[in-house]
């Protein structure tokens, strides 16, 4: 019994250490799989955290990259573009300096030059190694041994590893200390050169200095697409330019036109007055271009125009600011030059006109006017107003010369007018009799002038002659046309000032037609198409002519400028329709038809008052205002006897 006992109590005891042991097998091969399972995850997690970290670093490039390439495919000036393109990558992808070099044509050969570079510690340091800025170093193109060259040759990305290879063989004057302290700068990086090919032409190159030691095939491509783009950038940029540039320029002299003109003298006069510092304006005209055009053609009148603009372009200095101002009217602002420095400038102009001969026409001349800021006004109209009036005192006293406008110039509108007036006739700027002539400038020369105001006093001038001659052309019916024009402008609610230009343009238009020439004014027969073309311009010049020295005027023009547009879009010169037409010109396109229509012609007789009516209104909503149509015809049989 003892000894069955003992023996069942060893056998228990090796059973128990037996599954203990087991259980200690257990525990260590658990132990041991949650180390590894520990491990694993430590490996993952790392490589999640560095996946997310590339991730991050991926979504910051590819958001500095979308803001670049859309920088890239803007209207922006192709300077900022370039700025963006290398700022974007040394600031946000990691580069740690970046210059973008162009091609610049100098004297027989080429050179590169930076265009865009950053502007950071390393700009600093490579400054502070050359003694000047990097923008100042210039790379012969045609130097084979230089590294940038040979990648722009070859159109193939060349990698260094020192900055002073981007110099060697083209710059003989960074000596041997400069480039080994250049050879320091960037020690042991990848410096990248990528040649920028711009519609198959080599543009310049980009150089790019990379954190890293090496280039791989990764970055090499990415690189590659990166300077794709910016040759799609530089080609859009130089497109935006060409389109600003024709939206600033004349097209027929290559000068600034006339809205870039006076963007640019608004902002030079604020400019100036801020500063205190005076600037010159120099206005020029072509004398005689329309003898010029009469004589020898419009070709020739063109070859003359040109011919100013080309002597104005190489007479400006980079600062100055020439532009085709009108029709042969030129301008020209001189930024920090005074009155004598605007005279000599003037008179070199001058000088420089009439030396060089025309082809086909000879020689040619121009009368000058000239005005300074904050020396004879402090005003941007003032200045304008003093410069013309300076220069059509040239024109007065003989052409061909300069005038400068003074303190005291006289600015009095009527004797401008009146000035204007004569010039015209007696120079004959448009065709006209000279009994017409002789005998206006007379009256004008004796009558007295009560009128305070500019459109009461070119009332008087004009009307002057309009009644003198009405009755040879006319029929007499211009008074009632400014009669019935004025209560049809009344009716529909204008404002006085209109109603005053209203009937200046009703007389400056009958006027047009007096001036015109008395081989037309009494043709017996039907017009031809060239006669009846000078009958339809005439009025339209004789205004433009008689107000250009008074810019106040200009409405005045505007009104009988359109007169001859039609209520469908069919008419000239600017093609409106509608409502779009001018309100006063609509009104005087009515008038003037209908009191054609019942006036004698040497090659018809008047049409009835009947018979003009059924006219008009056969032709409202086609070719007049149909409203305005009926309006005109209340009042007309309310205020004229049948004919």
């Amino acid at each position: 019994m003892p000894l069955n006992w003992y023996k069942n109590i060893v056998n228990k005891v090796k059973n128990y250490k037996n599954k203990i042991g087991a259980l200690e097998h257990s525990v260590l091969d658990e132990g041991q799989r949650f180390r590894d399972i520990f491990e694993r995850n430590a490996i993952l997690e790392k490589e999640i955290s560095e996946r997310t970290n590339e991730l991050n670093q991926a979504n910051k490039s590819l958001l500095t990259l979308r803001h670049i390439w859309g920088t890239m495919n803007s209207s922006e000036p192709l300077s900022e573009v370039l700025s963006t393109v290398v700022n974007g990558l040394s600031n946000e992808l990691d580069y740690l300096y970046c210059a973008l070099f162009q091609i610049y044509d100098k004297e027989n050969s080429s050179i590169l030059k930076v265009r865009a570079a950053n502007d950071n510690e390393f700009a600093a340091k490579i400054q502070d190694i050359l003694k000047h800025p990097l923008e100042n170093i210039e790379i012969s193109i045609n130097e084979p041994k230089n590294i940038v060259n040979q990648s722009i040759h070859s159109r193939d990305i060349k990698c260094v590893k020192s900055f002073k290879h981007i110099f060697l063989g083209s710059n003989p004057e960074i000596d041997s200390e400069k480039l080994k302290q250049l050879d320091s700068l960037f020690a042991n990086r990848s410096i990248s050169i990528l040649p920028i090919i711009v519609q198959e032409k080599p543009f310049g190159c980009l150089i790019a200095v990379s954190i890293r030691n090496e280039l791989s095939n990764t970055e090499r491509n990415f690189l590659s697409l990166f300077v794709g783009q910016i040759e799609l950038a530089v080609t859009i940029a130089g497109l935006f330019e060409q389109i600003r540039e024709q939206a600033i320029t004349d097209g027929l002299t290559g000068l600034y036109n006339r809205r870039h003109f006076d963007q640019c003298l608004s902002s030079e006069v604020d400019r100036a007055t801020r500063l205190k510092q005076p600037f010159t304006l120099v206005i020029l005209d072509l004398d005689h271009l329309k003898f010029i055009n009469d004589t020898y053609g419009h070709p020739a009148g063109d070859a003359a125009i040109c011919h100013i603009g080309k002597v104005l372009k190489q007479n400006a200095r980079s600062v100055d600011i020439p532009a085709r101002y009108g029709g042969e009217e030129f301008a020209v602002i001189l930024p920090g030059i005074d009155v004598e420095g605007g005279k000599i400038a003037a008179e070199r102009l001058r000088s420089a006109i009439e030396s060089v001969p025309v082809e086909g026409v000879g020689t040619v001349t121009a009368s000058i006017g000239v005005s300074t800021l904050l020396r004879h006004t402090g005003s941007l109209n003032e200045l304008l107003e003093l410069a013309d009036q300076a220069l059509y005192r040239a024109k007065r006293n003989g052409r061909n010369q300069i005038q400068i406008a003074t303190k005291d110039e006289q600015a009095d509108w009527q004797l401008l007018a009146l000035d204007a007036f004569i010039d015209i006739l007696t120079k004959q700027h448009i065709s006209v009799s000279s009994n017409v002539a002789n005998q206006l400038i007379q009256k004008l020369k004796t009558s007295p002038i009560q009128e305070t105001n500019l459109t009461g006093f070119l009332y008087f001038v004009v009307e002057s002659l309009v009644k003198t001659y009405d009755t040879v052309y006319e029929g007499g019916y211009t008074q009632q046309k400014i009669e019935i024009t004025s209560q049809l402008a009344e009716t529909m609610n204008l404002p006085d000032s209109e109603i005053e230009k209203l009937t200046l343009a009703v007389l400056l238009h009958d006027l047009g037609n007096l001036m015109m020439p008395e081989n037309i004014l009494l043709k017996p027969g039907p017009l031809n198409d060239e006669e009846r073309k000078k009958m339809l311009e005439h009025p339209i010049i004789t205004a433009r002519e008689i107000l250009k020295p008074i810019k106040s005027a200009a409405p005045i023009v505007y009104m009988i400028e359109h007169y001859r547009e039609h209520w469908d879009g069919s008419g000239y010169p600017g093609n409106l329709s509608g409502d779009d037409i001018p309100i006063c010109s609509r009104i005087i396109a009515v008038a003037s038809a209908y009191f054609g229509m019942i006036s004698d012609r040497p090659y018809r007789k008047a049409l009835s008052q009947e018979e003009a009516i059924n006219i008009l209104r056969d032709g409202a909503g086609t070719s007049w205002d149909k409203n305005l149509v009926e309006m005109f015809i209340k009042i007309i049989q309310k205020e004229i006897e049948p004919v």
